[in-house]
């Protein structure tokens, strides 16, 4: 349970929707209902003055879409001696072997090698890639 977060993105999805020259309602309404476990009584105010006869607490609440939930790459740091000289976007699904690659043909960990060879690679993919050199 992490109540900050979630308010933090309801804040966030309010501020860009407030950005926007027209807010469409398909939008307000399910902001309405996020917000109501943190503010139930502003959430109601807000939803009758929606025009909405009934309480919020018998509308169905929304329901996320599992297609937005999937993260199409993901940021992985790449180290020498354990201090970050680098950072690649790479799929989550990479392999261990994958990464490895790619992380000795980064340009930042070439020149930090600084022509040493490799004692050891430790990949914790897709998020970590810590290089000790010879």
């Amino acid at each position: 349970m992490r109540p900050n977060t979630a308010i933090a993105k309801l804040i966030g999805l309010n501020n860009h929707l407030t950005s926007l020259g027209s807010v469409p309602r398909a939008a307000v309404e399910p902001l309405v209902l996020m917000t109501a476990p943190f503010a139930p009584h502003l959430a109601e105010e807000l939803w009758s003055r929606l025009g909405h006869d009934t309480s919020l607490a018998r509308a169905p609440f929304p329901v996320a879409d599992e297609a937005y939930l999937v993260e199409d790459t993901v940021t992985c740091v790449l180290q020498v001696q354990g201090k970050v000289r680098g950072r690649i976007e790479v799929p989550p699904s990479i392999s261990d072997a994958d990464l490895e690659v790619l992380a000795l043909a980064d340009p930042a960990i070439v020149r930090n090698l600084d022509g040493r060879g490799v004692r050891k690679v430790i990949v914790r993919a897709p998020k970590l890639v810590n290089i000790v050199p010879a």
